[in-house]
């Protein structure tokens, strides 16, 4: 009987090493994130709208969004207020969140969708808000991120931030880290370039 599991357990074991040997020769060839994308699917194309954006059904995302703005869904932290226009606030979120290391920007075509303007001032002037896609460091697992600048009024500004993992139920607080760090480092650079 004892010699029937050692058996078994030996196959079992080398069908996992057999496995672990494909994937890691699929990565060499095609790339580890391209091999998630085989494996699991491309990330999908969204348009985000942070006025209807809806709860997702996994705890793998974080939100950063000013009072009033994100209706249907609870945002996981508010967006700090900066006392200079979104044309000033614009640059430099995204020089910060383009320096991050493996953030690059989402270039991939979107579909014509009709993206709902939040307020009737942002009709009226193009949406500063852009996507990118972050991937970790030794898996390159993908992280979809919307940005937007958001003028307030009377010279003010902020922005909102929706960043969330691609594949899993968890994230382990990738998102929420990185955006932390986002906001700590915008303030600095809004209270230095004063």
């Amino acid at each position: 009987m004892i010699n029937i599991l050692v058996i078994g357990l030996k196959w079992l074991l080398g069908i996992l090493a057999a496995a672990v040997l494909a994937l890691a020769i699929v990565m060499a060839i095609i790339g580890r994130e391209n091999t998630w994308a085989v494996l699991f699917g491309a990330p999908p194309l969204e348009r985000i709208d942070f006025a209807t954006l809806e709860p997702r059904d996994k705890p793998n995302s974080f939100l950063l969004c000013p009072e009033g703005l994100c209706e249907k869904r609870a945002f996981d932290r508010e967006s700090p207020r900066y006392e200079i226009p979104a044309t000033q606030l614009a640059p430099i979120v995204r020089r910060i969140v383009e320096a991050t290391e493996g953030v690059r920007p989402d270039d991939r075509e979107r579909p014509a969708l009709a993206q709902a303007s939040d307020s009737e001032a942002a009709a009226a002037e193009p949406a500063m808000q852009w996507n990118y896609i972050a991937t970790t460091r030794h898996l390159k697992f993908p992280d979809l991120i919307t940005v937007r600048v958001i003028e307030s009024g009377e010279g003010t500004s902020t922005f909102a931030i929706y960043g969330r993992a691609v594949y899993g139920r968890k994230d382990f607080g990738v998102n929420q880290n990185r955006i932390a760090a986002w906001v700590e480092a915008i303030e600095i650079s809004v209270a230095n370039a004063d």
